[in-house]
This record gives C-alpha cells, sequence and structure tokens, in this order.
C-alpha cells in the first residue's frame, strides 16, 4: 500500500534550535526535530563505548564455562551446545553433546532452539572469550536498536533516546548477561527489532518490505528461544491497530486488503524460518516443543511449591519474587563460593532503594503522561506506546507463569523487553519533571547507573559481599 506523503519544513523562528519536519500519512502527523546539539551530540558513542568497557572488564573478570554464577547463568551448558554446532550435532534430548561425560552433563540446554548457538559457533577459534565476544557484539547491536526504536517513537525530542539506551548501556544484570555466553542477547535483538520495525509500520503503513523484514525477525527469534513466540501477539496487536483505528492508514476496503496480505506474509515468512524446527520436535518429541522432556529434566532443580510454603503461601512467596526480580533486574552476581549453590549476591541496599526512587519517579510520571497523552502524541505515537506495553506484558506474564512452577527469580528473564521497558521508564521519568529540568535530571541518573556499575565490578571482582548487605534480601 502506497500512500500520498506530504511534507511541510516550518521554522519556528530565528531563535529556533532545530528545523521542524512534519511528515503526514494519511492524517498521522509525525514531527522530526532536529539532531542534537552541544556536548550532547557525543553523548550516544559515549554511552556505547561505556558500554563496551564495562561489558568486557565483566568478560574478563568471570571465569569462563562455568554454571551457578548469577551474572554468567548456566554459562557451561551454553558452550557446551556452541561446541555441540561447531561440532556439526545439533543436541537433542538423548544425545545433548557428542563430547565424553555422562548424559546430560553440562547437555541440559538441549531444548533450545539453535539459532545462537550458531551464530556464536564461528567465534570458538577465538576459545571461550571469544564466544562471549560474540554476545557483546550482539548487545551493542541491541543497545543500537533501541535507540533507534526510541528516536523513532518519539522524533520530536532527541534527547529522549539517550537516557533510555543509557539505561539499558548502564544496567549492571543487563551488562553481565550481553557479556557471557547465553541466547538471551540474541533473543533481545530480535524482540527490539520486531519493535522498531513495527514502530514504523505505525507511522508509514506495512509495506511488504516490511512484513518480510517483520517475518524474518519474529521467525530468528523463535528459532533463538521459545519466549520469541511472543511476538506473534504482539504483531496480531500491530494488524489490529492499523486496521481499526482511528485516523488509520488503512480506511479502504483495497488498502485493508493490502494490510491483510503483507500480514500474511509476515506470518508465512516467520514459519518458512522457524517451522522446521517444530517440524523436528513433533517428529521427536511428539510434541512441537519438547515441554513433557523439559519438566521431567528439570523436576530435580527448585520448585516453587517448597518455597511458597516456606514464605507463608503465595502471597509471601509474589512479595519474595517481586523483591529479588528487581534487584536482580539492575544488579546480582555470584562467588565461586556460592555459584554450585546458586545463591544470588546484591549490591548495598541503599542502590536499590535509590533505583526504587527512581522507578516509582517513571510510575507517577507514566501516570501524568497518560492524562495528557492525546495532546503530547499523535495516533501513531500512541499505537506505538500500546505495543511497548503489550510486549512488557506478555514478558512478565510469561515470567509470572514460569515463577510459579520453578523457583528461578532472576530479572533477566525480563531483558526480551528491554527496548520497552527502558522506553517506558524514560517516558515516565521525564515526563514527571519541568522541562528545564528533563535533561540534567536524565544526566544525573546516568552518571549514578555508571557509579554503580563500577560497584557492581569491583564487587564482581572481589567475588564476597558482606551479610550486612543482603540482609533484607534474604540471602
Amino acid at each position: 500500500m502506497k500512500g500520498n506523503t506530504d511534507r511541510e519544513v516550518a521554522e519556528e523562528g530565528p531563535t529556533a534550535e532545530a528545523e521542524t519536519t512534519k511528515v503526514t500519512h494519511g492524517g498521522i502527523s509525525v514531527s522530526a526535530a532536529g539532531e542534537l546539539r552541544g556536548a550532547l551530540r557525543f553523548a550516544a558513542p559515549v554511552l556505547l563505548m561505556l558500554y563496551l568497557c564495562f561489558a568486557g572488564l565483566h568478560a574478563a573478570m568471570v571465569p569462563t564455562g562455568q554454571t551457578g554464577y548469577q551474572n554468567a547463568p548456566d554459562e557451561a551448558a551454553h558452550l557446551a551446545y556452541v561446541r555441540s554446532i561447531a561440532a556439526m550435532h545439533l543436541p537433542t534430548h538423548s544425545q545433548p553433546t557428542p563430547f565424553p561425560g555422562p548424559t546430560g552433563t553440562n547437555g541440559y540446554e538441549w531444548h533450545q532452539p539453535p539459532l545462537y548457538y550458531a551464530v556464536a559457533a564461528p567465534f570458538l577459534i577465538f576459545g571461550e572469550h571469544g564466544v562471549r565476544l560474540c554476545s557483546i557484539l550482539l548487545g551493542l547491536v541491541g543497545l543500537l536498536l533501541i535507540y533507534r526504536g526510541v528516536r523513532l517513537l518519539f522524533p520530536a525530542d532527541p534527547y529522549v533516546a539517550l537516557p533510555a539506551l543509557g539505561l539499558a548501556a548502564l544496567t549492571p544484570t543487563h551488562i553481565a548477561i550481553t557479556s557471557t555466553v547465553n541466547n538471551d542477547v540474541l533473543l533481545e535483538v530480535f524482540f527490539s527489532a520486531t519493535l522498531v520495525l513495527l514502530i514504523g509500520a505505525m507511522q508509514a503503513g506495512l509495506s511488504r518490505r516490511s512484513a518480510l523484514l517483520i517475518g524474518m525477525t519474529i521467525g530468528g527469534a523463535i528459532l533463538t528461544k521459545a519466549t520469541g513466540l511472543l511476538l506473534l501477539p504482539v504483531f496480531g496487536f500491530a494488524i489490529f491497530l492499523l486496521y481499526r483505528s482511528e485516523g488509520s492508514l488503512y480506511r479502504s476496503e483495497g488498502s485493508q486488503k493490502d494490510l491483510l496480505r503483507n500480514g500474511a506474509v509476515t506470518l508465512v515468512t516467520a514459519l518458512l524460518v522457524s517451522g522446521w524446527w517444530f517440524a523436528r520436535n513433533q517428529a521427536l518429541y511428539g510434541q512441537l516443543l519438547p515441554l513433557r522432556l523439559f519438566a521431567a529434566d528439570f523436576g530435580h532443580t527448585a520448585q516453587a511449591a517448597p518455597m511458597v510454603d516456606a514464605l507463608g503461601g503465595w502471597s509471601g512467596y509474589f512479595l519474595q519474587a517481586g523483591l529479588w526480580t528487581f534487584c536482580s533486574f539492575w544488579a546480582v552476581y555470584g562467588t565461586a563460593h556460592d555459584a554450585a549453590k546458586g545463591i544470588p549476591r546484591f549490591l548495598p541496599e541503599q542502590v536499590y532503594l535509590l533505583l526504587g526512587i527512581a522507578g516509582l519517579c517513571a510510575g507517577i510520571g507514566l501516570a501524568r503522561v497518560h492524562f495528557q497523552r492525546k495532546a503530547l502524541f499523535n495516533t501513531a505515537q500512541l499505537q506505538g506506546i500500546q505495543l511497548c506495553f503489550l510486549t512488557i506484558f506478555l514478558v512478565g506474564m510469561a515470567y509470572i507463569a514460569f515463577i510459579t512452577k520453578y523457583f528461578q527469580m532472576q530479572g533477566r528473564y525480563l531483558f526480551p523487553a528491554m527496548f520497552p521497558i527502558v522506553a517506558v521508564f524514560t517516558l515516565g521519568f521525564r515526563g514527571l519533571l519541568p522541562e528545564r529540568w528533563k535533561n540534567p535530571a536524565s544526566i544525573l541518573l546516568l552518571v549514578l547507573l555508571g557509579v554503580i556499575c563500577l560497584a557492581f565490578l569491583q564487587a564482581v571482582s572481589m567475588g564476597t559481599v558482606s551479610a550486612a548487605r543482603t540482609s533484607v534480601l534474604g540471602t
């Protein structure tokens, strides 16, 4: 579907800081502000360099190929999968790895789809740290997608994207996960890429090219981790918004048929990319996803039911889950002493209190923005924000369903939604503040995160933490 596009360039006057371009697509107005000015022009490259430095330091500090480290979870099993792919062996339940050793030893990730491991396998030429380098590079791609996506979502204010980028680049656990061997980092890349493409479709329509690309990113996500299936309802909701919303680009019967055809192209492409994986599972295990065998293999791991009893019921369990999830989302690590039991270690309580205050401010700001949304955003932006909230909701609900069975209170499971999380957080945090304080407060928040990153890396290097620092967290 090709719509008419009118461009108007309006200058605000001799004192205007930037030229504003208004692009109108079928009644949807998208304003694009000028480029960043002053020292802030260099903020994005600086944030990316800080990420590379912190990720490189973390990768160098943590022992490779270990299991039980909270900041390098299940790395031994993920590395075994990478080695299996490098040896041209696709793991199965009966033969998770072709290397000598008891069946299942370091091979318990056999159920995972293979795409991340296939991408990482060539990096084995540089050893285990080479595979970590692959993760760091993928993390860098994810950060670039976040920056691009927030710029696209809020084009009238180029400064919104900087704190969103900084939040993702300077969150210690995110740095840790994207600098060790695991498939979470590639999953996040595909989630972010899909949302960037969908936000673009909200503004300019779903072209055949966009439909193909979205199908490839959704299929890639599914071939990386089963969580990628959550992108299917996100895509379905995007089609619904384009089809039914007021001021839609697709108001005529012919254009609506084009939308549905292109939507079908996306689904067929995703099926072509990932369908063979489901066919293989059905042939090997009698299920599209080997859920029965997964449950049997993981039956020996920590279960939710005993912890529910120990914590006085589901209310106590979910209270603890909320606390641990929040803290581990921001900063969690392990030591050699505790790795065997997977015991989490946290930074001083004051760190999480400050981050909690920032989160509370973002929540209050979101409530304020909600009541002003029609004045602040056009239809395409509102649709993009709705897609962000839906993604956060679906990833969050999948995580809740998981921890009702398994005692796995780890904030990293929310990282597929990192792009919408930091976009929404930034929107709320800045939305609470007067205009003149938005940028200074954002800079202060990023400085705080940078200091927390240094404290985190110091704690990781020391490998110890005092009991007083974790008492409130129940560890």
